[in-house]
């Protein structure tokens, strides 16, 4: 019941100003909407009749005049026929004259060579002015003084072979065939040959170019034209035009014929003319054999049946029919020279697309039209009746609604509304009252917002001090925990190092207290009791000195040194040494100069500790290596070894302190594991660092390398 009142009250406004509106629009709009409605539906009704009929009488006229551009086409292309016959028809006129007793002049005599790889005679000196060739597997069999005469008279025709071939693009060989055998053509095939074979070479004159031209009577002027065929050289699918040659006697000297490759005419011919991609044009002969056609619709075209698709009685037709499922066009031409038939295929919906697009386009601009102007005619009412309501709002309904919205401010908080005059003595009675009630509360809350704002601010001051207090004590039990932590493996690294060293020496004293030593040799337990001594005493000195170093109780005595001559120092200092100890030792400077501002002996401790290391974890006689260099704005010394080196899971901890590498392996190496995280201490002291890295050279042993900053004036 709730909701059905909630939206009775939604259909049912209660300003009058929207009932206003409301009424009139119902009264203007309605009848307008109604008439608007007829007329429409009166137009459109029209409108598509209209263009029923027009649509009928527009493809009619598109039909003809597809026809005609297909009989332009036909046109054209039996003109390129016509050319190609015409090149045929005038070797043919040349080579009869050349051929006739009358015009015999003397000519050069052709010398052959047998050409094993492609089994035929060709001149043993050519000229580059067209090509003889006498095909045949025997090469004993030399070409009879006839054949050559002939040949060498037929080479006048390269000049009009040549001129024909590169005029007429159609045309891919122009040749003269000798009655018994041998031929001169133009131009020279240049392409892949085929793969050898053992099948024999046939004659030329056993080819249809050859026995299709004598079917032409002598003394005729004309063509005949092959069927397609697979061409002897791998020029693939062609047709030939081909025409006989008589001397004046009458008697046979030959066959000249111009080859068309079906691909070429394919694309000079039917791609050029017939460029739509959902249409097929093809060729077929007077057998309704397939001539040529265009490569997108062979898969298509093998499944129709040509014969009777193009049969006599529908030549020079178009015809709609069903084919694959789609409704198709098919126009069909002969072609006068050769009465081969020019077929097009095509669907019916391509072909009259634009047609239908047109219309369809048409057809909804008008329908556009007629909707704009109805819709321009209700959007001038409804303005009129928007113009009205705004006009009995100003003058009824206006002073409410400025009441309304100073409420609505109110409740928001925002008391600053101050209404004006409405023209009307009661409305401004209420509105001035409003504005003093509006102005006392407004007072009130600015002093309630003076006093949280006061109150706020000392609940700020007071958290804050609370996190700072906070943050303090988190601190310091963080570092209360760490030195906790710190402390308990200080004292278990130092029991573990001292503990060793403490037990020799107690076990020492009790033997030589129990007489378990003898007299003489008391002296060396005596002195290896010293030497523990030394160990613990040494041990303790690296972890004060550790100490005041991580502490920085310890300070560094800064100077300026000259960063060559430091390291000639250091390699003056350990080679005595190094040939004591009997072990090679190499230096390699990489650079001159540099400066550094350093405490010299502090980093003398670190590179002698590097250099110590390297004697202590490599065999000895390993060679050690010491080099200096510099790079961007630093000195680097390394310290190289060919020793057993460091695992890499073990290279971020070296520098730890204890840390030792596999402690089994290393416990008879004397060593309290201080020695490098004093050196880091003493690399960042001084702005530096100390790394480690495996030797790649050697695939075993360790570089240390020190890097320092050089020292800017």
């Amino acid at each position: 019941m709730n909701r059905l009142k909630s939206i009775k009250a939604l259909l049912r406004p209660r300003t009058f100003a929207f009932q206003m509106l409301a009424a009139m629009l119902t009264v203007s709009l309605i009848p307008l909407l109604l008439l608007s409605a007829f007329a429409l539906q009166t137009v459109t009704s029209q409108l598509h009749r209209f263009s029923a009929l027009n649509t009928a009488l527009i493809e009619k006229n598109y039909i003809s005049m597809y026809e005609a551009n297909i009989e332009e086409q036909v046109r054209a292309i039996d003109t390129e026929l016509r050319l190609v016959e015409d090149a045929v028809l005038l070797s043919k006129a040349l080579a009869e004259s050349i051929f006739s007793t009358e015009n015999h002049t003397a000519v050069q005599p052709i010398s052959f060579l047998y050409d094993s790889k492609k089994h035929r005679f060709t001149e043993r000196h050519t000229d580059g002015m067209g090509v003889i060739s006498i095909r045949t597997d025997n090469p004993l069999a030399y070409p009879s003084p006839e054949q050559a005469y002939d040949l060498a008279l037929s080479k006048a025709l390269f000049p009009l072979f040549k001129s024909e071939s590169s005029r007429k693009q159609n045309i891919v060989s122009m040749y003269y065939i000798h009655p018994k055998s041998g031929s001169f053509y133009y131009p020279e095939y240049t392409g892949p040959l085929e793969e050898e074979t053992a099948k024999p070479i046939n004659t030329l004159t056993s080819y249809k170019f050859y026995s299709d031209a004598l079917n032409v009577r002598p003394k005729t002027n004309q063509v005949a034209w092959t069927k397609p065929y697979l061409d002897i050289t791998p020029r693939g699918w062609m047709f030939t035009a081909t025409t006989p040659v008589y001397d004046e006697n009458r008697v046979l000297k030959g066959v000249v014929a111009a080859d068309v490759t079906i691909e070429r005419f394919v694309n000079n011919v039917l791609d050029t003319r017939f460029g739509d991609e959902d249409g097929i044009a093809l060729l077929l002969g007077t057998d309704h054999e397939l001539i040529a056609a265009q490569q997108h619709g062979a898969g298509e075209i093998d499944q129709l049946d040509l014969a009777v698709l193009f049969s006599q009685d529908t030549v020079n037709s178009f015809r709609r029919m069903q084919l694959g499922g789609q409704q198709k066009v098919v126009f069909s031409r002969a072609i006068p020279s050769t009465d081969w038939i020019l077929g097009y295929i095509i669907p019916e919906h391509k072909l009259l697309e634009s047609i239908h697009a047109a219309t369809d386009e048409l057809s909804t601009q008008t329908g556009d039209r007629l909707i704009v102007q109805l819709t321009l005619l209700g959007l001038v009412a409804v303005g009129l009746c928007v113009i009205l309501s705004f006009y009995l709002r100003s003058k009824v309904s206006r002073p409410v609604n400025l009441l309304a919205g100073a409420f609505a401010e109110m409740g928001e908080g925002q008391f600053t509304a101050s209404l004006d005059d409405t023209r009307t003595l009661e409305f401004n009675q209420l509105l001035s009252s409003f504005n003093r009630m509006s102005l006392k509360i407004r007072e009130l809350m600015e002093q309630q917002s003076e006093l949280n704002q006061q109150l706020e601010h000392k609940v700020e001051l007071r958290t804050e001090e609370l996190r700072d207090m906070n943050n303090e004590l988190e601190a310091r039990v963080d570092e209360l925990l760490r030195l906790e932590h710190w402390r308990k493996e200080l004292f278990m690294n130092i029991s573990h190092d001292l503990k060793t060293p403490i037990t020799l020496i107690r076990g020492y004293i009790e033997a030589i207290n129990d007489g378990t030593i003898s007299g003489e040799d008391t002296g060396i337990f005596l002195r290896r009791i010293y030497e523990d001594i030394q160990t613990i005493n040494q041990f303790v000195r690296n972890l004060n000195e550790l100490s005041l170093l991580e502490t920085r109780q310890l300070e560094a005595k800064f100077d300026v040194v000259e960063a060559d001559a430091f390291f000639r120092d250091i390699v003056m200092k350990w080679e005595a040494y190094m040939k004591l100890e009997r072990r090679p030792f190499h230096t390699n400077q990489l650079a001159a100069g540099g400066r550094l501002r350093a405490d010299p002996h502090l980093i003398s401790r670190v590179i002698d500790n590097l250099l110590d290391n390297a004697m202590k974890y490599s065999e000895p006689g390993s060679p050690i290596t010491f080099a200096y260099e510099l790079a961007d704005q630093v000195a680097i010394f390394r310290v190289i070894d060919n020793g057993a080196g460091i695992p890499e899971e073990s290279l971020p901890y070296v520098f730890d302190s204890f840390y030792r590498v596999d402690k089994s392996r290393n416990s008879g190496i004397p060593g309290s594991g201080l020695g490098l995280s004093i050196a880091k201490e003493i690399a960042d002291i001084h702005g530096g660092q100390l790394s480690a890295m495996p030797n790649p050279e050697h695939g075993q042993g360790c570089i240390f390398s020190l890097t320092l900053p050089l020292f800017r004036a």
